[in-house]
């Protein structure tokens, strides 16, 4: 059911209600109102019949009748007998010997009908200085005709104001959601192409204007990760062809004829370290994509030295081929909440790079130590540093300063790795140029998580 039906009903509902209890209040107060107008004028009527007892003959059989009128009186004695009545009451009392009794003690105001038209009447009994009661009545008629013309005008009144208010609330919401429709269309006219669209703002002032707002940020971090898995897979497609193509053609070189052993052995070779290449792409790539899904893995406080210990244990082979000397200066005493499952990798990627573009004989340092609320992992190399207009990118995916560095490097993926582990720990990742040369790369972990 649209919202603009169920606002309505729910508007026609409430004046419903309120209309009905409003209504019944009002016709009970006017018709006690109009019944209490009568009393005053019943009260001097039985005053005036009680006063005329004195001019009563002596009781007889029959009740004597005083007039011909329509007027409802009567006079009882002691007993509960008939002395005067008009022709309009009867023979017989107008009222039960209940109130009968009650009216010997004080006042009694009761409806009832009289005659045998059952016309419906105000009675008063009340008693009299003779020890009897004195009955008096008007009729109801005029006043239940008000009554009931009062109920008919609200009857009226009332289902034309729930009309009104079912129209106004559809009214109104359709004015209040007609915001929401606009945004709707904007909204299913948005392609993924349209990396620019937004929805309309209204300027209301309210839930709808924060609600346009919040949504056209969500678009923008959406269409901002569209473009980004967009360049990925781009930026991906463009890394793998170059060593399939390179790994194809040493393959169709190799399967020539007339190739010596040698060749053979070079075209392996090449082969080979393309493979190499293709395999530690599609690790980053595995890698990040997981990442980007959401990390699941284990985090414990753990002491961070280890994880150290083991990476540079990883490390010391292609260190040895580059006679690179790696140096471990840890505090044994860090730890922080971690993943060592993503930590690792993160400092496999840093000593990779630093081993890859430190010169012969030089020496690559692992530090760890606390700052503030922090357990700092650095790692520093005597290479020739990073280019510096390389510095604000190089975390991005697929960037590299190899050329720069005058050494043929990887992917590009290895400090958005460290980047995305540090983030997934909630800290940082930080590269810098050492003042005596050499590079320097920051990971930062709080250690109140």
């Amino acid at each position: 059911m649209p919202i603009r039906v169920r606002l309505a009903l729910a508007f026609a509902l409430v004046a419903l209600v309120l209309v009905a209890v409003g209504g019944l209040l009002f016709e009970r107060s006017f018709r006690n109102g109009l019944r209490s107008s009568l009393e005053p004028g019943l009260r001097r009527q039985a005053a005036t019949l009680s006063s005329s007892r004195n001019q009563i003959e002596e009781p007889t059989a029959q009740p004597q009748v005083v007039n011909e009128s329509d007027d409802v009186a009567q006079l009882l004695d002691s007993h509960g007998r008939v002395l005067v009545t008009t022709t309009e009451a009867g023979n017989r009392p107008v009222v039960g010997a209940s109130v009968v009794r009650r009216a010997r003690r004080g006042e009694q105001f009761v409806d009832t009908t009289v005659g045998d038209e059952r016309e419906p009447y105000r009675v008063l009994a009340r008693p009299d200085q003779a020890g009897g009661v004195a009955i008096v009545a008007t009729s109801l008629e005029a006043t239940n005709a008000a009554v009931t013309r009062v109920r008919n005008a609200l009857l009226i009144g009332g289902g034309a104001a729930v009309i009104v208010a079912g129209i106004g609330g559809w009214v109104l919401a359709a004015a209040a959601l007609r915001p929401v429709e606009r945004m709707r269309r904007t909204a299913a006219e948005i392609s993924e192409d349209d990396v620019s669209a937004r929805l309309p703002v209204p300027a209301t002032h309210d839930e709808l204007q924060r609600l346009a707002t919040t949504m056209n940020l969500l678009l923008a971090e959406l269409q901002d990760a569209l473009q980004r898995q967009r360049a990925f897979v781009a930026d991906a497609g463009h890394e793998l062809r170059t060593p399939l193509s390179v790994l194809r053609t040493e393959l169709e070189l190799a399967g020539r004829p007339a190739r010596t052993s040698d060749e053979l052995r070079d075209a392996v070779e090449h082969a080979a370290r393309e493979t190499d290449r293709l395999e530690h792409l599609a690790q980053g790539l595995l890698f990040l994509a997981k990442q980007d899904e959401g990390t699941h893995a284990r985090f414990e406080v753990t002491a961070l030295r280890p994880v150290l210990e083991a990476a540079i244990g990883a490390s010391r082979l292609p260190a040895r081929e580059r006679e690179v000397h790696v140096e471990l200066d840890a505090d044994a005493s860090v730890k922080a909440r971690v993943a060592v499952s993503l930590l690792r990798p993160a400092v496999d990627n840093l000593l990779g790079n630093a081993v890859r573009h430190s010169p012969e004989g030089s020496t690559i340092t692992v530090r760890l130590r606390r700052s503030e609320a922090c357990a700092v992992i650095e790692v520093l190399d005597e290479g020739q540093g990073f280019p510096t207009e390389f510095l604000d990118q190089a975390f991005d995916r697929f960037t590299r300063g190899d050329a720069a560095r005058g050494r043929g490097g990887g992917a590009g993926l290895g400090l958005a790795i460290v980047r995305t582990v540090a983030e997934a720990h909630g800290g940082i990742a930080e590269a810098a140029n050492r003042p005596e040369g050499g590079a320097v790369v920051t990971i930062r972990i709080p250690t109140t998580l």
